[in-house]
């Protein structure tokens, strides 16, 4: 994937308002296309669609496809590679650059934001090296900070790839016994070894890609039905809590039933015991069962 720096901020902002516009109006021809960027957008034209088109499927495999059935263009997310990863640092991209600018006229922009928790501005460095090393297929030696056996430990990982969840980054990668996550903020003393390895980074992604969180080991693959109270529908279509989710039953007194084929763990349990009595496990029953212990254990701590 090309450097996104190529990319300057005008262009970032006219790929952000072209997706969003073809997710909501598939098939639009040209002229619909520059007819709804005329006030937004003077600077789209012909060949500027042409090109950043063109600069999206060979950099990016980012797909803007005619149909010559439908005589439109569309947005073809299903065949886009790494769409979810491309939309998130495209907004993160789009973001810094208006803060850099902001910032650069405004000294006190910052008195007007307040960003989730405090940044862990150690790990920056850390991130450089562990990317460096995971597109140069090289072995890194690290120290891991471990925060439930509480001491430091020396790891050698082949990096396959960076997750990051909670607004934390996290390498994934394999160790002699298997594959390990590791939080980058608690390493330290990282080097770069120099034996290649092979890269299995789309093995890796696809075992963590039924996972919500970071351990895909606690559970076989289910299929987890929840059902919720209609209060909760927008925000979890507009903010779901898997790429697999899906509504599967018409809204019915006042609640609506989604299902996630994911490999249920802590981190997913988390997640459910958020939304208390605005949500419901229904399947699989042992999750249920497991649900009603932790629930009760709750209870017990106000008694």
């Amino acid at each position: 994937m090309a450097a996104t720096q190529n990319l300057n901020l005008t262009q970032l902002r006219r790929i952000s308002l072209l997706l969003a516009y073809l997710k909501d109006n598939p098939y639009s021809t040209l002229d619909d296309i520059i007819e709804a960027f005329r006030e937004k957008d003077k600077q789209l034209t012909e060949r500027t669609f042409y090109r950043l088109n063109q600069t999206l499927k060979k950099e990016y495999d980012i797909l803007i496809v005619f149909d010559y059935f439908k005589n439109g263009y569309f947005f073809d997310e299903e065949n886009s590679r790494n769409l979810e990863s491309f939309l998130s640092l495209l907004e993160l991209v789009t973001t810094a650059e208006l803060f850099s600018s902001n910032l650069q006229e405004k000294s006190k922009t910052l008195d007007y934001v307040e960003f989730e928790n405090t940044a862990s501005v150690a790990s920056i460095p850390n991130f450089k090296i562990i990317l460096n090393a995971i597109q140069m297929q090289l072995p890194i030696t690290f120290l891991h900070n471990s925060f439930y056996h509480l001491k430091q430990e020396q790891y050698n990982l082949k990096p396959y790839f960076l997750k990051q969840y909670q607004n934390r980054w996290y390498v994934i990668g394999e160790t002699e016994k298997g594959y390990r996550t590791f939080g980058i903020d608690r390493l330290s003393v990282i080097s770069m070894g120099s034996q290649k390895f092979k890269a299995k980074s789309e093995e890796a992604k696809e075992l963590f890609s039924n996972v919500i969180g970071l351990n895909y080991t606690d559970h076989k693959l289910e299929r987890v039905q929840l059902n919720f109270h209609i209060s909760q529908k927008p925000y979890l279509e507009s903010l779901p809590l898997h790429r697999t989710q899906k509504e599967i039953a018409a809204i019915e007194d006042d609640s609506f039933t989604v299902e996630l084929l994911i490999h249920p763990n802590f981190e997913f349990n988390q997640q459910v015991l958020k939304y208390g009595s605005l949500v419901k496990v229904l399947e699989p029953k042992w999750l249920v069962e497991e649900m009603k212990k932790e629930l009760k254990k709750a209870v017990a701590n106000y008694k």
